[in-house]
């Protein structure tokens, strides 16, 4: 099991305690090729996973590569934004749904829910993810309901 989130705040308790510890993931992958350069924000973000959870900092393409060798694991992958996602997708990542935690409000973006504002480019990407046959769905903890952001995008509820 493979789980993809797109979150702007990246690992924070809400990850840990509502998604990594309720799930069993056991391995979570933080996926950005500018974070995984930067070893001191790297150990940092490590500090937040609890004992027991294998933690790995890597560049997108890396982050595939680990998925498909270690994939009987129950793992997640963080990205910071939709583009990482379809990126990770566009380099070989199997999934079938990506699950948006959390994208933050800047300027230009649309509201599709109250914890998701995307850009232009933001979904060109969720428009991209959709034609591949990925499901993008908003939710902020597992047993949260989820919001079908492609139909959010195009006015269907």
């Amino acid at each position: 099991m493979v789980i993809l989130r797109i979150d702007d705040r990246l690992i924070h308790g809400q990850v840990i305690a509502g998604w990594v510890r309720p799930l069993g993931i056991e391995s979570l992958i933080l996926a950005s090729d500018k974070i995984c350069r930067d070893e001191w924000a790297c150990n940092a973000y490590k500090l937040a996973i609890p004992e027991g959870i294998e933690f790995f900092c890597k560049n997108l393409k890396e982050s595939v590569v680990h998925i498909v060798q270690h994939n009987k694991k129950r793992a997640m992958i963080i990205v910071e934004s939709v583009k990482e996602a379809s990126d990770l997708v566009d380099a070989g990542l199997k999934i079938q749904e990506v699950n948006v935690g959390g994208l933050s409000y800047h300027k230009g973006a649309r509201e599709i829910a109250p914890y998701i504002y995307l850009s232009p480019d933001d979904i060109k990407s969720v428009v991209h993810l959709n034609q591949m046959g990925i499901k993008v769905i908003g939710k902020q903890l597992p047993n949260s309901v989820a919001i079908n952001v492609v139909k959010n995008l195009a006015g269907v509820t």
